[in-house]
């Protein structure tokens, strides 16, 4: 898996948010709100392919959660990011 080359996290207002983005504009009728898990996430593992169990490890290392629970709410994550067309 690896995240959408067009997808950009900004901060807009105060909020962290991926926008689709080309080198001439911004669409901003398309955003996705990110909690700082999931920028953690996107910030740990952008710019390289990343599978299910990498972003579970992150998750294990740095939030103290069992390996089950771990995989569990990255399989949720990925899931939700490649239905929103984040993820390739």
């Amino acid at each position: 898996m690896r995240y959408n080359p067009n997808i950009k996290l900004r901060d807009i207002a105060g909020e962290r948010m991926l926008v689709i983005g080309t080198s001439t504009s911004v669409d901003l009728t398309k955003v996705v709100l990110l909690n700082s898990t999931a920028e953690f996430l996107w910030n740990a593992l952008k710019d390289k392919d990343f599978s299910i169990e990498d972003a579970a490890d992150l998750l294990t290392e740095t939030y103290s959660i069992d390996k089950k629970t771990a995989l569990n709410d990255a399989g949720n994550w990925a899931d939700s990011m490649v239905k929103a067309g984040l993820c390739i």
